[in-house]
């Protein structure tokens, strides 16, 4: 994620907003390739910090 990236996701106040915008992370991700372990990442991320994984409530991205 960039810092601007970061910025944007901690403004985003509703749980949808934030739903969304890993989703758009996520496809991202698959489609500039070269960081697969990011999902991972950002699970341990939450669980160190204590907050809700978003990440199981979406749909699962199909890899290019």
């Amino acid at each position: 994620m960039t810092k601007a990236q970061k910025s944007t996701f901690k403004a985003l106040k509703k749980k949808k907003q934030r739903a969304e915008f890993i989703n758009t992370l996520r496809e991202q991700q698959n489609r500039l390739g070269g960081y697969e372990a990011w999902p991972q990442a950002y699970r341990r991320r939450c669980l160190k910090k204590g907050s809700q994984d978003l990440l199981e409530q979406l749909p699962q991205v199909a890899s290019p």
